[in-house]
Protein backbone atom coordinates (compact mmCIF):
# COMPACT_ATOMS: atom_id res chain seq x y z
CA UNK A 1 0.00 0.00 0.00
CA UNK A 2 3.22 2.35 0.80
CA UNK A 3 4.77 1.81 -2.47
CA UNK A 4 1.38 2.35 -4.37
CA UNK A 5 1.17 5.81 -2.61
CA UNK A 6 4.55 6.35 -3.52
CA UNK A 7 4.21 5.83 -7.16
CA UNK A 8 0.81 7.95 -6.94
CA UNK A 9 2.98 10.73 -5.55
CA UNK A 10 5.81 10.59 -7.80
CA UNK A 11 3.31 10.39 -10.94
CA UNK A 12 1.77 13.61 -9.53
CA UNK A 13 4.54 15.05 -8.90
CA UNK A 14 5.97 14.56 -12.86
CA UNK A 15 2.60 15.45 -14.31
CA UNK A 16 2.89 18.73 -12.70
CA UNK A 17 6.51 19.16 -13.92
CA UNK A 18 5.78 18.26 -17.36
CA UNK A 19 2.57 20.68 -17.48
CA UNK A 20 4.74 23.72 -16.33
CA UNK A 21 7.88 22.19 -18.92
CA UNK A 22 4.63 22.94 -21.45
CA UNK A 23 3.78 25.75 -20.41
CA UNK A 24 7.75 27.23 -20.45
CA UNK A 25 7.74 25.68 -23.81
CA UNK A 26 4.51 28.00 -24.74
CA UNK A 27 5.85 30.77 -23.44
CA UNK A 28 9.11 30.58 -24.78
CA UNK A 29 7.23 29.78 -28.57
CA UNK A 30 4.97 33.20 -27.86
CA UNK A 31 7.92 35.21 -28.24
CA UNK A 32 9.64 33.45 -30.60
CA UNK A 33 12.86 34.09 -29.47
CA UNK A 34 15.55 31.75 -27.46
CA UNK A 35 15.43 32.96 -23.62
CA UNK A 36 18.92 32.82 -24.08
CA UNK A 37 18.48 36.28 -25.81
CA UNK A 38 19.24 39.52 -23.81
CA UNK A 39 15.94 40.87 -25.46
CA UNK A 40 12.80 38.98 -26.76
CA UNK A 41 11.13 40.62 -29.34
CA UNK A 42 6.98 40.64 -29.36
CA UNK A 43 5.84 37.96 -31.84
CA UNK A 44 2.37 35.98 -31.94
CA UNK A 45 0.95 32.81 -33.67
CA UNK A 46 -0.93 33.03 -36.84
CA UNK A 47 -3.51 31.50 -34.57
CA UNK A 48 -3.70 34.98 -33.00
CA UNK A 49 -4.75 36.94 -36.09
CA UNK A 50 -7.85 38.90 -36.70
CA UNK A 51 -10.40 36.27 -38.13
CA UNK A 52 -11.08 36.47 -41.65
CA UNK A 53 -14.38 38.26 -41.76
CA UNK A 54 -12.95 41.32 -39.21
CA UNK A 55 -12.82 44.43 -41.10
CA UNK A 56 -9.67 45.28 -39.50
CA UNK A 57 -6.57 43.65 -40.37
CA UNK A 58 -4.41 44.24 -37.33
CA UNK A 59 -5.83 44.28 -33.66
CA UNK A 60 -4.83 45.89 -30.42
CA UNK A 61 -3.10 42.99 -27.48
CA UNK A 62 -2.48 43.96 -24.28
CA UNK A 63 0.17 42.73 -22.35
CA UNK A 64 -0.20 42.13 -19.03
CA UNK A 65 3.71 42.12 -17.78
CA UNK A 66 4.24 45.24 -19.74
CA UNK A 67 2.62 48.17 -17.96
CA UNK A 68 4.09 51.10 -19.84
CA UNK A 69 2.47 50.08 -23.43
CA UNK A 70 0.27 47.76 -25.60
CA UNK A 71 0.77 45.66 -28.45
CA UNK A 72 -0.58 45.30 -31.94
CA UNK A 73 -0.68 42.61 -34.20
CA UNK A 74 -1.65 42.48 -38.21
CA UNK A 75 -1.63 40.00 -40.33
CA UNK A 76 -2.33 39.14 -43.98
CA UNK A 77 -1.86 42.54 -45.25
CA UNK A 78 -0.61 44.76 -48.48
CA UNK A 79 0.77 48.29 -48.72
CA UNK A 80 -3.03 49.25 -48.43
CA UNK A 81 -4.84 46.97 -45.60
CA UNK A 82 -1.53 48.03 -43.86
CA UNK A 83 -2.42 51.03 -43.55
CA UNK A 84 -6.00 50.63 -43.01
CA UNK A 85 -5.41 48.11 -40.14
CA UNK A 86 -3.15 50.39 -38.70
CA UNK A 87 -5.53 53.34 -38.93
CA UNK A 88 -8.65 51.12 -37.38
CA UNK A 89 -6.56 50.32 -34.05
CA UNK A 90 -5.85 53.77 -33.85
CA UNK A 91 -2.55 53.42 -34.38
CA UNK A 92 -0.94 56.96 -34.94
CA UNK A 93 -2.50 58.40 -31.14
CA UNK A 94 -1.78 55.14 -29.28
CA UNK A 95 0.77 54.15 -26.59
CA UNK A 96 1.61 51.07 -28.22
CA UNK A 97 5.53 50.01 -28.08
CA UNK A 98 5.04 46.61 -29.53
CA UNK A 99 4.20 45.67 -33.31
CA UNK A 100 4.07 42.20 -34.94
CA UNK A 101 3.45 42.30 -39.00
CA UNK A 102 2.54 38.84 -39.73
CA UNK A 103 2.74 37.70 -43.61
CA UNK A 104 2.85 40.79 -45.42
CA UNK A 105 3.23 41.57 -49.28
CA UNK A 106 5.10 44.57 -49.89
CA UNK A 107 7.56 45.81 -52.38
CA UNK A 108 9.06 48.72 -49.56
CA UNK A 109 8.84 48.84 -45.95
CA UNK A 110 9.71 52.56 -45.20
CA UNK A 111 11.49 51.94 -41.74
CA UNK A 112 11.91 56.20 -41.28
CA UNK A 113 8.02 56.99 -40.66
CA UNK A 114 6.85 58.84 -37.90
CA UNK A 115 4.67 55.91 -36.27
CA UNK A 116 7.60 53.29 -35.50
CA UNK A 117 9.15 56.88 -33.20
CA UNK A 118 8.06 54.92 -30.33
CA UNK A 119 8.19 51.34 -30.70
CA UNK A 120 10.48 49.27 -28.62
CA UNK A 121 9.75 45.98 -30.38
CA UNK A 122 8.79 45.29 -34.25
CA UNK A 123 8.80 42.10 -35.66
CA UNK A 124 8.14 41.49 -39.68
CA UNK A 125 7.83 38.21 -40.28
CA UNK A 126 6.92 35.43 -42.66
CA UNK A 127 6.01 37.40 -46.00
CA UNK A 128 7.26 38.60 -48.74
CA UNK A 129 9.11 42.04 -48.45
CA UNK A 130 11.66 42.84 -50.99
CA UNK A 131 13.53 46.12 -49.31
CA UNK A 132 14.04 47.94 -46.53
CA UNK A 133 14.40 51.85 -46.67
CA UNK A 134 14.87 54.57 -45.39
CA UNK A 135 16.46 55.16 -42.05
CA UNK A 136 14.66 54.86 -38.16
CA UNK A 137 14.27 58.42 -36.46
CA UNK A 138 16.89 59.52 -33.37
CA UNK A 139 16.46 58.62 -30.25
CA UNK A 140 13.85 55.17 -31.47
CA UNK A 141 13.69 53.14 -28.36
CA UNK A 142 13.84 49.94 -30.49
CA UNK A 143 15.69 46.87 -28.35
CA UNK A 144 14.41 44.00 -30.87
CA UNK A 145 14.12 43.86 -34.23
CA UNK A 146 12.52 40.54 -36.22
CA UNK A 147 12.67 40.30 -39.68
CA UNK A 148 13.11 36.94 -40.38
CA UNK A 149 11.00 34.72 -43.13
CA UNK A 150 10.60 37.66 -45.68
CA UNK A 151 12.65 36.82 -48.68
CA UNK A 152 14.29 40.21 -47.96
CA UNK A 153 16.67 41.52 -50.59
CA UNK A 154 17.95 44.89 -49.34
CA UNK A 155 18.41 46.83 -46.48
CA UNK A 156 19.56 49.91 -47.09
CA UNK A 157 23.14 50.13 -45.37
CA UNK A 158 21.99 53.07 -42.92
CA UNK A 159 18.84 51.61 -41.63
CA UNK A 160 19.54 50.45 -38.25
CA UNK A 161 22.87 52.63 -37.61
CA UNK A 162 20.74 55.04 -35.50
CA UNK A 163 19.41 52.07 -33.37
CA UNK A 164 21.62 52.55 -30.47
CA UNK A 165 19.37 50.68 -27.76
CA UNK A 166 18.88 47.63 -30.45
CA UNK A 167 20.33 44.15 -28.79
CA UNK A 168 18.47 41.83 -30.97
CA UNK A 169 18.56 41.89 -34.92
CA UNK A 170 17.16 38.59 -36.52
CA UNK A 171 17.93 38.51 -39.81
CA UNK A 172 17.21 34.97 -40.57
CA UNK A 173 15.96 32.93 -43.22
CA UNK A 174 16.39 35.98 -46.29
CA UNK A 175 18.27 36.78 -49.31
CA UNK A 176 20.35 39.17 -48.27
CA UNK A 177 23.78 39.40 -49.56
CA UNK A 178 25.22 42.36 -47.57
CA UNK A 179 24.94 43.09 -43.93
CA UNK A 180 23.74 47.15 -43.12
CA UNK A 181 25.68 49.09 -40.98
CA UNK A 182 24.87 47.91 -37.37
CA UNK A 183 24.96 50.39 -34.17
CA UNK A 184 27.25 48.20 -31.85
CA UNK A 185 28.97 51.03 -29.99
CA UNK A 186 28.61 51.16 -26.43
CA UNK A 187 29.19 47.46 -25.28
CA UNK A 188 26.17 46.12 -24.71
CA UNK A 189 25.93 42.58 -25.82
CA UNK A 190 24.50 42.17 -29.28
CA UNK A 191 22.64 39.19 -31.11
CA UNK A 192 22.39 38.41 -34.52
CA UNK A 193 20.68 35.95 -36.29
CA UNK A 194 21.49 35.17 -40.31
CA UNK A 195 20.50 31.36 -40.21
CA UNK A 196 19.16 30.19 -42.82
CA UNK A 197 20.18 33.49 -45.26
CA UNK A 198 22.54 31.55 -46.81
CA UNK A 199 23.24 34.03 -49.73
CA UNK A 200 25.63 36.47 -47.36
CA UNK A 201 29.02 36.56 -48.08
CA UNK A 202 31.45 35.05 -46.05
CA UNK A 203 33.65 38.37 -46.74
CA UNK A 204 31.32 40.66 -45.93
CA UNK A 205 30.59 38.59 -42.26
CA UNK A 206 34.08 38.15 -42.00
CA UNK A 207 34.66 41.91 -42.28
CA UNK A 208 31.89 43.04 -39.89
CA UNK A 209 32.98 40.88 -37.08
CA UNK A 210 36.48 42.19 -37.34
CA UNK A 211 35.11 45.72 -37.16
CA UNK A 212 32.36 45.49 -34.27
CA UNK A 213 34.78 43.49 -32.70
CA UNK A 214 34.68 40.04 -31.15
CA UNK A 215 33.09 40.44 -27.72
CA UNK A 216 30.38 42.79 -28.96
CA UNK A 217 28.36 40.49 -31.67
CA UNK A 218 26.77 37.04 -30.55
CA UNK A 219 25.84 34.62 -33.06
CA UNK A 220 22.11 33.13 -32.36
CA UNK A 221 21.84 29.61 -33.81
CA UNK A 222 25.69 29.53 -35.02
CA UNK A 223 25.27 25.84 -35.62
CA UNK A 224 22.77 25.79 -38.28
CA UNK A 225 24.07 29.28 -39.70
CA UNK A 226 26.11 29.31 -43.26
CA UNK A 227 27.23 32.01 -45.78
CA UNK A 228 28.26 32.59 -49.10
CA UNK A 229 31.89 32.31 -49.94
CA UNK A 230 32.62 33.81 -53.15
CA UNK A 231 36.02 32.18 -55.42
CA UNK A 232 37.42 35.56 -55.08
CA UNK A 233 38.30 35.50 -51.48
CA UNK A 234 41.30 33.40 -51.23
CA UNK A 235 40.28 32.07 -48.10
CA UNK A 236 37.72 29.44 -49.29
CA UNK A 237 38.48 29.15 -52.48
CA UNK A 238 35.27 28.18 -53.19
CA UNK A 239 31.23 29.33 -54.26
CA UNK A 240 29.50 26.55 -51.98
CA UNK A 241 28.54 27.65 -48.51
CA UNK A 242 30.87 28.01 -45.41
CA UNK A 243 29.93 27.21 -41.91
CA UNK A 244 29.86 30.58 -39.81
CA UNK A 245 32.25 28.62 -37.17
CA UNK A 246 35.24 28.91 -40.17
CA UNK A 247 34.34 32.82 -40.62
CA UNK A 248 34.50 32.81 -37.06
CA UNK A 249 37.53 30.85 -36.66
CA UNK A 250 39.14 32.75 -38.92
CA UNK A 251 38.64 36.39 -37.30
CA UNK A 252 39.80 34.51 -33.95
CA UNK A 253 43.00 33.74 -35.79
CA UNK A 254 43.96 37.11 -36.25
CA UNK A 255 44.14 37.75 -32.90
CA UNK A 256 46.52 34.89 -32.37
CA UNK A 257 48.37 36.15 -35.21
CA UNK A 258 51.97 37.36 -34.58
CA UNK A 259 52.53 40.84 -33.90
CA UNK A 260 54.62 43.36 -32.67
CA UNK A 261 54.76 47.25 -32.14
CA UNK A 262 55.33 48.08 -36.35
CA UNK A 263 54.44 44.23 -37.47
CA UNK A 264 51.55 42.57 -37.73
CA UNK A 265 51.76 39.52 -39.83
CA UNK A 266 48.68 37.78 -41.87
CA UNK A 267 47.09 34.89 -40.64
CA UNK A 268 45.24 32.96 -43.01
CA UNK A 269 43.41 29.28 -43.06
CA UNK A 270 45.40 26.81 -45.36
CA UNK A 271 42.51 23.88 -45.77
CA UNK A 272 39.64 22.20 -43.69
CA UNK A 273 40.99 18.66 -42.54
CA UNK A 274 38.30 16.71 -41.57
CA UNK A 275 39.22 12.99 -40.08
CA UNK A 276 36.91 10.62 -39.06
CA UNK A 277 36.01 10.61 -35.45
CA UNK A 278 37.68 14.12 -34.98
CA UNK A 279 36.26 17.16 -34.97
CA UNK A 280 37.61 19.63 -38.34
CA UNK A 281 40.77 21.19 -37.71
CA UNK A 282 42.01 24.37 -39.60
CA UNK A 283 45.13 24.12 -41.02
CA UNK A 284 46.83 27.56 -40.87
CA UNK A 285 49.29 29.63 -43.26
CA UNK A 286 50.87 32.24 -41.50
CA UNK A 287 52.54 35.24 -43.47
CA UNK A 288 55.34 37.55 -41.74
CA UNK A 289 57.38 38.41 -45.51
CA UNK A 290 58.83 41.88 -45.59
CA UNK A 291 58.07 43.15 -41.70
CA UNK A 292 61.96 44.35 -41.44
CA UNK A 293 62.33 41.18 -38.73
CA UNK A 294 65.76 40.25 -37.05
CA UNK A 295 64.35 36.77 -35.95
CA UNK A 296 61.28 33.86 -36.12
CA UNK A 297 58.71 35.09 -34.70
CA UNK A 298 57.99 33.32 -31.04
CA UNK A 299 54.51 32.00 -31.33
CA UNK A 300 52.53 31.14 -34.06
CA UNK A 301 48.32 29.99 -33.84
CA UNK A 302 47.65 26.25 -33.08
CA UNK A 303 48.05 24.05 -36.54
CA UNK A 304 50.12 26.51 -38.17
CA UNK A 305 51.52 24.09 -41.06
CA UNK A 306 53.50 26.96 -43.36
CA UNK A 307 55.23 29.98 -42.14
CA UNK A 308 56.61 32.72 -44.80
CA UNK A 309 59.18 35.03 -43.59
CA UNK A 310 60.67 35.74 -46.89
CA UNK A 311 62.55 39.60 -47.32
CA UNK A 312 63.54 40.17 -43.67
CA UNK A 313 66.87 39.97 -41.97
CA UNK A 314 66.44 36.70 -40.13
CA UNK A 315 69.59 35.27 -39.40
CA UNK A 316 69.43 32.07 -37.66
CA UNK A 317 66.84 29.24 -37.65
CA UNK A 318 67.12 28.24 -34.08
CA UNK A 319 63.04 27.71 -33.90
CA UNK A 320 62.25 25.78 -36.35
CA UNK A 321 64.13 23.16 -34.04
CA UNK A 322 63.42 24.48 -30.27
CA UNK A 323 60.18 26.04 -30.28
CA UNK A 324 57.32 23.67 -29.43
CA UNK A 325 55.02 26.37 -31.59
CA UNK A 326 56.58 25.33 -34.76
CA UNK A 327 56.45 21.57 -34.08
CA UNK A 328 53.11 21.24 -37.00
CA UNK A 329 54.78 23.06 -39.66
CA UNK A 330 55.32 21.66 -43.17
CA UNK A 331 55.96 24.56 -45.17
CA UNK A 332 58.71 26.96 -44.17
CA UNK A 333 60.00 30.02 -46.76
CA UNK A 334 62.48 32.42 -45.71
CA UNK A 335 64.10 34.00 -48.84
CA UNK A 336 65.95 36.76 -49.22
CA UNK A 337 67.38 36.97 -45.24
CA UNK A 338 70.96 36.56 -43.80
CA UNK A 339 70.95 32.98 -43.06
CA UNK A 340 74.26 31.33 -43.54
CA UNK A 341 74.05 28.11 -42.08
CA UNK A 342 71.49 25.22 -41.57
CA UNK A 343 73.20 23.11 -39.20
CA UNK A 344 71.27 23.87 -36.25
CA UNK A 345 68.02 21.82 -37.95
CA UNK A 346 69.80 18.79 -37.68
CA UNK A 347 68.11 16.07 -36.06
CA UNK A 348 64.79 18.91 -35.75
CA UNK A 349 61.38 16.80 -35.98
CA UNK A 350 61.04 19.50 -38.68
CA UNK A 351 63.72 18.08 -40.86
CA UNK A 352 61.28 15.02 -40.31
CA UNK A 353 57.93 16.26 -41.60
CA UNK A 354 58.94 19.33 -44.04
CA UNK A 355 57.24 19.07 -47.38
CA UNK A 356 58.84 22.50 -48.57
CA UNK A 357 62.31 24.16 -47.44
CA UNK A 358 62.96 27.72 -49.31
CA UNK A 359 65.98 29.64 -48.34
CA UNK A 360 66.56 31.39 -52.08
CA UNK A 361 68.79 34.34 -52.35
CA UNK A 362 70.52 33.82 -48.73
CA UNK A 363 73.83 33.73 -47.50
CA UNK A 364 74.64 29.77 -47.04
CA UNK A 365 78.36 29.21 -47.77
CA UNK A 366 78.55 25.07 -46.67
CA UNK A 367 75.54 22.68 -47.12
CA UNK A 368 76.04 19.46 -45.37
CA UNK A 369 74.23 17.25 -47.40
CA UNK A 370 73.11 14.91 -44.57
CA UNK A 371 71.04 17.28 -42.87
CA UNK A 372 68.60 17.33 -46.05
CA UNK A 373 68.92 13.96 -46.96
CA UNK A 374 65.55 12.09 -46.47
CA UNK A 375 65.22 10.29 -43.22
CA UNK A 376 64.08 6.36 -42.20
CA UNK A 377 60.85 8.36 -40.80
CA UNK A 378 60.43 10.58 -43.70
CA UNK A 379 56.49 11.29 -43.51
CA UNK A 380 56.12 14.02 -46.36
CA UNK A 381 52.33 14.40 -47.32
CA UNK A 382 52.37 16.54 -50.09
CA UNK A 383 55.05 14.28 -52.76
CA UNK A 384 57.17 11.20 -52.52
CA UNK A 385 59.98 13.41 -51.45
CA UNK A 386 61.00 16.94 -49.52
CA UNK A 387 61.03 19.93 -52.26
CA UNK A 388 63.91 22.34 -51.37
CA UNK A 389 64.65 25.90 -53.10
CA UNK A 390 68.31 27.02 -52.21
CA UNK A 391 68.61 28.88 -55.46
CA UNK A 392 70.36 32.02 -55.20
CA UNK A 393 73.08 31.27 -53.04
CA UNK A 394 76.62 31.26 -53.47
CA UNK A 395 78.67 28.27 -52.09
CA UNK A 396 81.91 27.69 -51.70
CA UNK A 397 83.31 24.98 -54.47
CA UNK A 398 86.26 22.89 -54.38
CA UNK A 399 86.55 19.53 -55.53
CA UNK A 400 84.11 17.75 -53.60
CA UNK A 401 81.50 20.02 -54.98
CA UNK A 402 82.12 19.50 -58.29
CA UNK A 403 82.53 15.41 -57.65
CA UNK A 404 79.69 15.27 -55.52
CA UNK A 405 76.97 18.05 -54.75
CA UNK A 406 76.52 18.98 -58.12
CA UNK A 407 74.93 15.81 -58.88
CA UNK A 408 73.07 15.98 -55.42
CA UNK A 409 72.00 19.22 -56.10
CA UNK A 410 70.41 18.06 -59.45
CA UNK A 411 68.15 15.39 -57.66
CA UNK A 412 67.24 17.04 -54.28
CA UNK A 413 67.12 20.77 -54.94
CA UNK A 414 63.99 22.38 -57.51
CA UNK A 415 66.07 25.02 -58.65
CA UNK A 416 69.53 23.59 -58.61
CA UNK A 417 70.66 25.27 -61.65
CA UNK A 418 70.71 28.88 -59.66
CA UNK A 419 72.74 27.77 -56.81
CA UNK A 420 76.18 29.50 -57.94
CA UNK A 421 79.93 29.44 -56.61
CA UNK A 422 81.19 32.06 -54.14
CA UNK A 423 85.30 31.52 -55.21
CA UNK A 424 84.61 30.63 -59.06
CA UNK A 425 81.86 32.63 -61.20
CA UNK A 426 80.05 29.61 -62.43
CA UNK A 427 76.91 27.53 -61.38
CA UNK A 428 77.40 24.62 -59.45
CA UNK A 429 75.79 22.69 -62.32
CA UNK A 430 78.35 23.15 -64.59
CA UNK A 431 81.39 22.75 -62.58
CA UNK A 432 83.71 20.65 -64.27
CA UNK A 433 85.50 18.09 -61.98
CA UNK A 434 88.72 17.71 -64.05
CA UNK A 435 88.88 21.62 -64.07
CA UNK A 436 88.13 21.76 -60.01
CA UNK A 437 90.21 18.87 -58.70
CA UNK A 438 93.82 20.20 -59.82
CA UNK A 439 95.80 21.15 -57.24
CA UNK A 440 98.82 23.77 -57.11
CA UNK A 441 102.40 22.31 -57.55
CA UNK A 442 104.97 21.59 -55.20
CA UNK A 443 108.37 19.83 -55.28
CA UNK A 444 106.70 16.80 -54.97
CA UNK A 445 105.00 16.20 -58.20
CA UNK A 446 108.73 16.37 -59.30
CA UNK A 447 109.97 13.55 -57.58
CA UNK A 448 109.91 11.15 -60.56
CA UNK A 449 111.46 13.06 -63.08
CA UNK A 450 114.36 13.40 -60.55
CA UNK A 451 114.39 9.53 -60.05
CA UNK A 452 114.56 8.87 -63.98
CA UNK A 453 117.34 11.28 -64.21
CA UNK A 454 119.24 9.86 -61.74
CA UNK A 455 119.26 6.36 -63.03
CA UNK A 456 120.64 8.24 -66.28
CA UNK A 457 123.05 9.53 -64.54
CA UNK A 458 123.81 6.26 -62.86
CA UNK A 459 123.50 4.14 -66.15
CA UNK A 460 125.84 6.91 -67.54
CA UNK A 461 128.35 6.48 -65.14
CA UNK A 462 128.79 2.47 -65.13
CA UNK A 463 129.28 2.79 -68.69
CA UNK A 464 131.80 5.02 -68.95
CA UNK A 465 133.65 3.19 -65.89
CA UNK A 466 133.22 0.08 -68.22
CA UNK A 467 134.73 2.31 -71.22
CA UNK A 468 137.75 3.31 -69.66
CA UNK A 469 138.28 -0.10 -68.24
CA UNK A 470 138.26 -1.81 -71.53
CA UNK A 471 141.05 1.14 -73.09
CA UNK A 472 143.18 0.60 -70.30
CA UNK A 473 142.98 -3.50 -70.92
CA UNK A 474 143.86 -3.23 -74.80
CA UNK A 475 145.61 0.34 -74.93
CA UNK A 476 147.24 0.25 -71.58
CA UNK A 477 146.92 3.98 -70.74
CA UNK A 478 144.29 5.61 -68.89
CA UNK A 479 141.87 8.18 -69.53
CA UNK A 480 142.82 11.64 -69.63
CA UNK A 481 141.64 12.84 -66.00
CA UNK A 482 143.47 9.57 -64.52
CA UNK A 483 146.35 11.01 -66.03
CA UNK A 484 146.04 14.74 -64.96
CA UNK A 485 145.23 13.99 -60.70
CA UNK A 486 148.44 14.32 -58.83
CA UNK A 487 149.94 11.53 -57.22
CA UNK A 488 148.99 10.67 -53.68
CA UNK A 489 151.21 9.21 -51.42
CA UNK A 490 149.91 6.01 -51.21
CA UNK A 491 150.76 5.35 -55.03
CA UNK A 492 154.40 4.83 -54.80
CA UNK A 493 153.46 1.45 -53.06
CA UNK A 494 152.00 0.40 -56.43
CA UNK A 495 154.72 1.54 -58.37
CA UNK A 496 157.46 -0.96 -59.84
Amino acid sequence: MQMQWLALVICFYAGVASARTEEDQQTSSASGVSNSLPEQCFYRHPIDCPTSDSRCSCKRITLANVPEGNAALCCNTDQQSLEDGLSCIGFQHSNISYVHIRNATLDVFNVSEVRWRMLKSLAITDGKINRLRGQFRMMTPIQCLNLSNNELREVENNSLTRLVQLTTLDLSYNKLTYLPALNTMNGREFWLDISGTNKLSCHDVYHYINKTGEKQITFNRENETVCSSMATWHWFNTTEQVPLSQVLYLSLLQTECPKGDTWQCQCDIRRLDIIEGKPPTHAVSVDCSGMQLTELPEKLPQNTIALNISYNNITVLDDLSTNPRYEDLREFYADYNNISSINKLEGSKFLDNYAILSLRYNKIKVLPTYILSPSAHHKNFLSSRNLVRLGGNKLHCDCNTAKHLKAWLQTRILDSDEVMCENVKEKVVDLEPSKMCVYPGDWTDYIYYIIATEVILLIGLIAKVSYDYWVFKTAGYLPWPANKMPKLPCDWLFET
